[in-house]
């Protein structure tokens, strides 16, 4: 932006409070005015370390004065590096904001929240949410699979690619994929939202749901928490595509899957601790061969 204005220090005065009604009032009509006075508030409302702006900008008038020989060209720049220095602050605290937690292959990790809710994050998945924004939205981003137990409160939202979901407080579980989108509800009560259906759901304890390649499905389960907290993964008439993502979530390994039917349904479960017991248990009862082409990489044929 150009400078509009002949005190280089304009922009310290103003965060002093230190213009006159006349340049108060020309600055407010132009167009920067409303560009800064977004930044700072985006400065005020997010949790930031120890940062007085106001010392900053004093530090850069007294420098200007103790050295008068270059005011020339600190005329010319003074008021672009200090918009700079308020623009990055203001981006980088906005932007990294949002706190990440993520889990490698056969990796589980438990977050509490700032509420005290809890989510166990499973194999090869991420959560993200705003600090700043959590005392007026309790909102996360989910790609991968995790289960929550959910403090009583204000909506609770979990959002991903392909759903969402909605709690006041309660315990569930969800697993995102590639067009995969499936809730079950252990507690309490969730809705249930599938982006590429326009169907909702209200699930209680016991009650799943589940849109796969834009397929509804709703079933019931006795299931209170979900088996791969405890080492083993449970399928209940699952596409073998959402099976075969799972272990390669768990073992670190990778399918060729060319000659099979990747939407066959499988129900059962494999353990985590075996990948030879696990590839067995999927693959012997649905009549498909596998050969490890290289320690991480596997061939799958119907036979």
């Amino acid at each position: 932006m150009k400078n509009p204005y002949s005190d280089e220090t304009f922009l310290a005065r103003w965060l002093n409070n230190d213009l006159n009604d006349k340049e108060k009032a020309e600055f407010e009509k132009s167009k920067d005015y409303q560009k800064y006075i977004t930044i700072i508030d985006k400065i005020d409302k997010l949790q930031s370390p120890n940062y007085n702006k106001k010392e900053v900008f004093n530090t850069i008038k007294n420098e200007l004065q103790e050295k008068p020989k270059v005011r020339t060209f600190i005329t010319r720049w003074t008021y672009g590096a200090a918009a700079a220095l308020l623009a990055l602050i203001g981006l980088f605290f906005f932007f990294d904001n949002t706190t990440t937690h993520a889990t490698d292959y056969g990796e589980q990790i438990t977050i509490e929240l700032l509420d005290g809710s809890e989510v166990v994050l499973n194999s090869k998945s991420e959560l993200k949410f705003k600090k700043s924004d959590w005392e007026n939205q309790r909102k996360v981003t989910l790609v991968g699979e995790a289960f929550f137990k959910v403090k009583k409160g204000s909506n609770f939202v979990v959002e991903t690619e392909s759903g969402e979901v909605r709690v006041l407080g309660t315990q569930f579980n969800v697993n995102v994929q590639k067009d995969y989108f499936e809730v079950i509800c252990s507690e309490g009560k969730v809705k249930a939202i599938g982006h590429n259906s326009t169907k909702e759901v209200i699930l209680t304890k016991g009650k799943a749901f589940r849109v796969s390649d834009n397929i509804v499905e709703n079933w019931e389960t006795e299931i209170t928490e979900p088996s791969w907290m405890s080492g083993e993964t449970t399928f209940i008439n699952t596409p073998l595509k959402q099976v075969i993502q799972s272990l390669e979530n768990q073992f670190k390994i990778s399918f060729d899957k060319k000659s099979i039917n990747q939407d066959k349904r499988f129900t059962g479960s494999y353990n985590h601790n075996d990948i030879e017991l696990a590839l067995k248990t999927i693959f012997v009862p649905m009549e498909i061969s596998y050969t490890f082409n290289n320690e991480n990489h596997i061939v799958l044929v119907k036979e």
